[in-house]
């Protein structure tokens, strides 16, 4: 049969319904198919007179072995891990990480992404740099599915999203559970005034993190007042500004919630300029588990992010992908664990290697 216009390896995938992943392993004869999906395959490609040009397969089927790991920011450490998870997974597989920066910038994303697709790259670990909220981020993010060079998908893995796509693998915190549970922490060892010392607005994740927070109070009770929402970027400088204006305007505060530990560790700078004892006064706690929780003083209570596993699972997730093993979407949810340190409970002293290790 002559070979439809406009036809393939998509086309016969759309008209077998099955992914495009199922067509490649048919076709290249892998055992790893069942004889009815087989035959919708074959039955497709005779409808359509698809066929592939050799020279073309041989180039497109050649890998370079390549993934990239594109992240918001190589300035904050709590990517670190992350890289170092996903580096150590893909090195025992030969495959080599590619880093690359957003900037937080959605247009750099876009740009990144775009090259991505020109050049010889496997596979893609997206970290996104914005919240799903954003006009039109949420669409690019589900046009990620269609990625590909020439006939070949190109796989991509969202990390730190929690997002509504449904066309893409994901590997996550569980960002409403932490949140709450940060929060609670606070409830629970008596503060009633609280502060979220917030993301900004368009990062990702914003929506659920603030959600969570005012959900703790809401189901705690009576008693319990939300002083304030301040926003800070992910820096030490922003976090101490963010919580100077707390200060001014909230001079009642007791507990403050951080988007970061960076963020936290700004607040403590705050109120120590302002003459506040920590953790008698305010308690104070952040997020991620990076080291410039533990050698403040005091040490900060924090949540402790699996950071190295995230980046360890996402790529296990994008080698399967690659490898064919995979045609159903994974959602995995990873869960962090509270390090209570002095910033919110005065007696909880560890010695570093304690905290190191948490």
């Amino acid at each position: 049969m002559q070979k439809k216009k406009g036809s393939n390896i998509k086309t016969v995938a759309e008209l077998a319904k099955v992914s495009i992943s199922t067509v490649s392993r048919v076709m290249n004869n892998s055992a790893n198919v069942s004889d009815e999906l087989r035959d919708k395959v074959y039955r497709a490609i005779d409808q359509t007179g698809y066929s592939v040009n050799p020279i073309a397969s041989n180039l497109k089927s050649a890998r370079r072995d390549q993934v990239a790991i594109i992240i918001p920011s190589l300035r904050q450490t709590f990517y670190t891990d992350i890289i170092k998870g996903a580096s150590d997974f893909l090195f025992d597989k030969q495959i080599a990480p590619i880093i690359l920066e957003s900037s937080n910038q959605l247009n750099r994303e876009k740009k990144l992404v775009d090259m991505i697709e020109r050049q010889w790259i496997d596979g893609i670990i997206l970290i996104p740099s914005k919240n799903y909220s954003v006009e039109g981020y949420e669409e690019f993010i589900e046009s990620l599915s269609e990625l590909r060079k020439s006939d070949v998908n190109i796989p991509v893995v969202l990390t730190e999203y929690c997002g509504q796509c449904k066309s893409l693998d994901s590997v996550s915190v569980d960002y409403d559970e932490t949140f709450y549970k940060m929060t609670y922490h606070l409830l629970e060892i008596g503060r009633r005034r609280l502060v979220y010392l917030s993301k900004p607005k368009d990062s990702a994740n914003y929506d659920v993190c603030l959600n969570a927070f005012e959900r703790a109070i809401d189901d705690f009770g009576e008693g319990v007042k939300e002083e304030a929402v301040e926003y800070a970027e992910y820096t030490i400088l922003s976090g101490y500004e963010a919580m100077k204006r707390v200060l001014r305007k909230c001079p009642k505060v007791d507990g403050v919630v951080c988007s970061g530990d960076q963020v936290a560790a700004g607040a403590l700078i705050a109120c120590q300029e302002s003459g506040i004892p920590l953790s008698d006064r305010i308690a104070v706690i952040g997020y991620g588990g990076v080291a410039v929780s533990i050698i403040t003083t005091p040490s900060i209570t924090t949540m402790v992010a699996p950071r190295y596993e995230l980046g360890y699972e996402s790529a296990r997730v994008i080698y399967e992908r690659l490898k064919g093993e995979r045609e159903e979407r994974e959602e995995l949810w990873l869960k962090p664990h509270l390090a209570i340190r002095p910033s919110t409970l005065k007696s909880s002293q560890k010695t570093l290697d304690t905290m190191f290790s948490e």
